[in-house]
């Protein structure tokens, strides 16, 4: 009877939370996306709602695709370009000159098929209720329902990642694999490192092994190819590693460890709402309350760096090992930006609430 009492609950939070998440992405997209062109987002109260700049350079892929004129390049543009040239063929009558809201609508269910597969999670790992409204207060999800992006699809990727690693089945990941090609280069890359990672139950020495390799490609690439241009590098620590990895591909090696604590800077650094113009950064705003999140739980995550060893041997294994390896493939990307520390954050959360409500080590 109480277990059925706590199914009826758990989906009740999704009943009713799921709706009002996207009666929020839908008044967002009212008030910023729907207008796009209209929009001027460097004025006014309320600025740097949307990621307009990356869209529209993703609308131009699609064109130039549909035109035969895309030269395929080391770039994460071609794929979720492709996505949605087959998107707006399969349904024309969605599709506007910018592509709002086909994006709108594409994002918003992907947006519910990360819900459902965080709550299965949370099922297998008996987070019951809590663990599913905890969904709901990343408002993030908000600002990821808007255009043509990545990250709504790269969370997805993570939770069904998670999904079958918790029901120890690899080999669909292994053939959702080159799907993951197409939303971003770097989701293959940690697919391939946490498949490697599983099949050890002592994965020490392999994360040491993927981590030297990592770093030394990351590091090759970053001189060898155009990733990013000498204007987004600046004068900072960014430029002095590329100085180092053009000289001896060690930059990455020996300061990836100060990197991960320039990610959490970064989004940390959310907090500063002010831009500089007088308004307030929404973008930096919807991220507040996952942040808060995150602090409310730092004492259960820090054991994911104190008991490590202890964790990979209990049902959160395959969430440890996805945090690894999200960091071993990310790590490669030069940039330092606050929109990919976000992508993790409901792993993070999904494994501190695993942490406190099972302060007993169960032995796989």
């Amino acid at each position: 009877m109480d277990m059925q009492l706590r199914f009826r609950r758990s989906t009740l939070a999704g009943i009713l939370g799921l709706p009002l998440l996207l009666l929020f992405c839908f008044l967002y997209y009212i008030i910023f996306a729907a207008n796009l062109n209209l929009y001027d987002g460097e004025s006014g109260l309320f600025q740097l709602a949307l990621n307009s700049h990356d869209h529209f350079i993703y609308v131009n892929t699609v064109d130039l695709i549909s035109d035969r004129g895309f030269q395929y390049g080391l770039n994460n543009d071609f794929g979720i370009a492709s996505i949605y040239l087959a998107l707006s063929n399969a349904f024309p009558f969605l599709v506007d000159p910018d592509f709002t809201l086909i994006s709108f609508l594409f994002n918003c269910v992907t947006l519910c098929l990360c819900y459902l597969v965080y709550a299965s999670i949370c099922d297998r790992l008996g987070l019951g209720m809590f663990g599913k409204i905890s969904f709901f207060a990343n408002t993030y999800f908000i600002y990821h329902a808007q255009l043509i992006n990545k990250d709504i699809l790269t969370i997805l990727s993570f939770l069904l990642v998670i999904y079958f690693g918790l029901r120890k089945r690899l080999l669909p990941i292994l053939l959702l694999s080159p799907l993951l090609v197409l939303v971003r280069q770097q989701l293959a890359v940690f697919a391939i490192i946490y498949m490697f990672l599983m099949q050890s139950r002592q994965p020490w020495g392999r994360i040491i092994l993927v981590y030297f390799i990592t770093s030394l490609v990351a590091a090759y690439l970053s001189v060898n190819f155009d990733i990013i241009g000498e204007d987004s590098l600046g004068s900072g620590f960014s430029a002095f590693l590329m100085g180092l990895n053009q000289q001896y591909f060690i930059g990455y090696l020996i300061f990836n460890p100060v990197r991960v604590l320039q990610y959490i800077g970064d989004a940390y650094a959310s907090f500063f709402l002010a831009t500089g113009t007088g308004g307030v950064d929404t973008a930096k705003l919807l991220r507040i309350p996952q942040l808060i999140t995150l602090l409310l739980l730092s004492k259960p995550l820090l054991s994911i760096v104190i008991h490590f060893n202890d964790w990979l041997k209990t049902p959160a294994r395959p969430l440890v090992l996805v945090v690894v390896a999200y960091l071993l493939a990310w790590l490669m990307n030069p940039t330092i930006n606050a929109r990919y520390v976000m992508l993790i954050t409901p792993v993070l959360v999904l494994f501190a609430l695993y942490v406190r409500n099972f302060k007993h080590r169960v032995v796989i």
